[in-house]
């Protein structure tokens, strides 16, 4: 199924020149793109400045809804001018619900697409990206070096530990490599057991069988190591593409990205796609 809608998130702290990769890769799809632009509004703990006015809240949330406003005109601008489908949506909200924000819109897109480096070092960009992973549950694309876009990648490299998430990350990146052929499916751990051989098998058969020349590489090291293994692998392979389970651990009701995940996506000079 090919993909016909991406969706990305845009700042009013954010250059407009960070849209043209993402509007550069919906066009070489020839997809329509979501763009919501964000007003967020600091949280301002009444317990530290009591009696506030509320005519200061009111007059603090119509400067940042008028901000977001005005930048949405000059995304709208941008994307005329580029004769491109898109829709430009504004959400002006508390800095504490960003990924729930997000996650509504998630659920009426393909795929979300974040700009190289955005996660996990922008806050905002990593709570959007937290919660189309874990509160929409739908997947995400992080551009790689330079902000290429990744439209038609030509060799994958799959992470395969035969979890959930793994499967989730492979099945729904199928939407996006229509056009790959080589498919590099690596397995880390240390040692190989009958059961690790047989699910990288099946799923070695199921991606033949969607068309795909599969390597079924074996790794060998431990969990604390996934992430460079993986890294190194791709650079060594010449990936386009790395698609991985995105995993994590709930605090206070709270997703947040476990170590390797985040280790990965602040290191990776490759294109990440990644499900839930």
């Amino acid at each position: 199924m090919a993909i016909t809608t991406l969706l990305a998130i845009h700042s009013t702290d954010d250059q407009t020149d960070d849209l043209k990769p993402l509007m550069a890769m919906a066009e070489m799809m020839g997809a329509h793109l979501n763009l919501v632009v964000f007003g967020v509004l600091d949280t301002i703990p009444t317990a530290t400045y009591p009696g506030m006015p509320p005519a200061y809240l009111v007059d603090e949330h119509n400067r940042v809804m008028k901000n977001a406003e005005q930048r949405a005109n000059t995304v709208q601008a941008l994307v005329e001018d580029a004769n491109l489908s898109a829709s430009v949506m504004v959400e002006c909200v508390d800095r504490g619900i960003v990924g729930q924000t997000i996650s509504r819109h998630a659920l009426c897109a393909d795929l979300t697409v974040f700009p190289h480096g955005s996660v996990p070092q922008q806050l905002l960009l990593t709570d959007a990206f937290n919660g189309v992973l874990f509160d929409a549950d739908r997947p995400v694309l992080v551009l790689g070096e330079g902000d290429r876009p990744v439209a038609k990648p030509g060799r994958a490299l799959m992470a395969w530990n035969g979890e959930p998430e793994a499967a989730a990350a492979i099945h729904q990146s199928l939407m996006l490599l229509e056009d790959t052929k080589n498919v590099h499916l690596v397995s880390v751990g240390e040692g190989d057991s009958a059961l690790q051989t047989a699910l990288q098998d099946e799923m070695s058969q199921f991606l033949k069988r969607h068309g795909m020349e599969v390597s079924v590489d074996r790794l060998d090291g431990s969990p604390s190591e996934v992430g460079d293994l993986l890294l190194a692998h791709a650079s060594d392979k010449d990936a386009d593409i790395i698609v991985m389970g995105a995993y994590g651990h709930s605090r206070l009701r709270e997703w947040l990205l476990g170590g390797t995940t985040r280790d990965l996506l602040a290191r990776t000079r490759k294109a990440v796609f990644m499900a839930h």
